[in-house]
């Protein structure tokens, strides 16, 4: 099946050809630095001595690359460091120069405009982002501001992480794709690329470019095998709590004789809790797979207790979510309680010897 993504590689390739780096920099009145040696053409850079280069590459495509820091790429890039604007800016001016017809705008193919055009999942397992890219669908915001959301909440915050938030940006960005049930274009997901470049500037590896975390971004797309909300965690969670006897159930602050529904539920909420990646520990749960955690527990049964939870101090509901049997989605809690000393040991013990995961790895 083709995908918009592809049709716009294609008339990319094509442009490429048709218009080429050096005849680029000729329409722009540039041509004396459509070569191996001059300066640097870049706003802000006032070259004295000539650190810029065009080049072909072995694929045949041409590139630039400015050796005193300006950066490297290709056409579109060269265009958006020139210019100052976006991907998709840079993309819509470069086929307008290489002579193709204007497009239908992307906004009226990138987005559902009601949450109804779609059906979403219900259940979303703990994803590490602190606001799941599906809920923030399901508000409807158009996709330039829910990826840009996404850029700015996995920014990096601490040194030797980058890796590690960009890897979950690609996740939540996947889970969009998933969501909306096709592939958006490179440039649909470059407003969370910027941000997240732009947000976590002071703690990226100085060796590398812009390019380089962009060369990594725009790869790991291809590489996410598992979006944000899927995998197993609310499966051992339920798993945990079914094996539990009695006399290992939390006891319920306020509520000593809850009834076992009451604690098998609390429960799930802890285990929950205990293997949230987030950090701030929050975790995602819908009303019909919390209400998996007892035999006979129905989902608006569950939704009562959650609201009893969140009034006795035990959690906080971050996000309400949307409770009933056909466009449900999942709402976001916070554990509060403090975890039994044996419990913490364990929950420590498991995310210290878990591997790391193999997408990861991969990345």
């Amino acid at each position: 099946m083709t995908t918009d993504n592809d049709d716009l590689r294609r008339k990319i390739d094509e442009a490429k050809r048709r218009l080429p780096l050096p005849q680029l920099l000729e329409k722009l009145s540039l041509s004396e630095h459509a070569k191996k040696g001059a300066c640097c053409p870049f706003p802000g850079h006032d070259d004295k001595h000539p650190s810029f280069s065009v080049f072909q590459g072995e694929d045949g495509f041409w590139r630039y690359k400015c050796f005193a820091g300006c950066g490297k790429g290709d056409e579109i890039m060269f265009l958006i460091t020139l210019k100052g604007i976006s991907m998709t800016q840079a993309i819509k001016l470069y086929l307008d120069m290489a002579g193709f017809p204007p497009c239908r705008s992307h906004k009226s193919r990138e987005y559902p405009k009601s949450r109804e055009s779609r059906a979403f999942p219900e259940s979303l397992e703990s994803p590490e982002s602190p606001e799941c890219p599906v809920s923030l669908v399901s508000k409807g915001q158009e996709l330039e501001e829910t990826v840009k959301a996404l850029g700015t909440r996995n920014a990096c915050t601490e040194p030797n992480r980058a890796r590690k938030w960009l890897w979950q940006l690609l996740r939540d960005l996947k889970a969009i794709e998933k969501a909306i049930d096709r592939e958006v274009e490179i440039a649909g997901f470059m407003p969370a690329f910027n941000e997240w470049h732009r947000l976590s500037q002071r703690f990226l590896d100085p060796a590398k470019t812009r390019d380089d975390y962009l060369a990594e971004f725009v790869a790991g797309l291809r590489k996410v095998r598992v979006p944000t909300g899927e995998g197993d965690t609310l499966n051992k969670a339920l798993a945990a709590v079914s094996t539990r006897t009695n006399s290992k159930l939390p006891v319920i602050p306020g509520l000593p004789d809850a009834a076992e529904s009451w604690r098998r539920l609390l429960a799930l909420h802890w285990e929950l809790s205990s293997r949230s990646t987030h950090k701030n520990k929050t975790y995602f749960l819908s009303y019909r797979d919390a209400a998996k955690a007892h035999n006979g527990l129905s989902h608006q049964l569950a939704y009562d207790i959650t609201l009893a939870f969140d009034r006795l101090g035990i959690i906080t509901i971050v996000d309400k979510g949307k409770a009933g049997a056909s466009g449900g989605k999942a709402a976001e809690f916070l554990y509060l309680l403090p975890q039994p000393a044996d419990e913490k040991l364990q929950s420590e013990n498991r995310h210290n010897t878990k591997p790391a995961p193999a997408e990861e790895q991969r990345f």
